[in-house]
């Protein structure tokens, strides 16, 4: 009989430190997802940065102004004469 009287609290107590330590542990994983969650979504919002800089670099590299002073860079110059064909002259005619 005595024994069933220390049984009771005996299983009380471990039940008791066992759902303490679930709690605990759930807790924890909570947190760190928490943590890693705020981290990737600082990641998102620095990859959405440098993708909205990435397409501003590409709209002002392929801008005719952006075009023309390259390519005074790379050492082309305009045309001193503009030679104009009209569609009824031919250009290539065999003898």
């Amino acid at each position: 009989m005595k024994n069933k009287k220390t049984f009771k609290p005996t299983l009380f107590w471990i039940l008791g430190i066992a759902l303490t330590a679930c709690f605990v542990f759930l807790t924890v994983e909570t947190a760190t997802s928490g943590a890693v969650l705020a981290k990737e979504e600082s990641r998102e919002a620095t990859l959405l940065q440098e993708n909205s800089d990435l397409k501003d670099a590409v709209v002002r590299a392929s801008s005719l102004n952006g075009v023309e002073k390259k390519s005074l860079e790379m050492g082309f110059v305009k045309p001193s004469k503009i030679l104009y064909i009209n569609g009824s002259e031919e250009v290539a005619k065999l003898p």
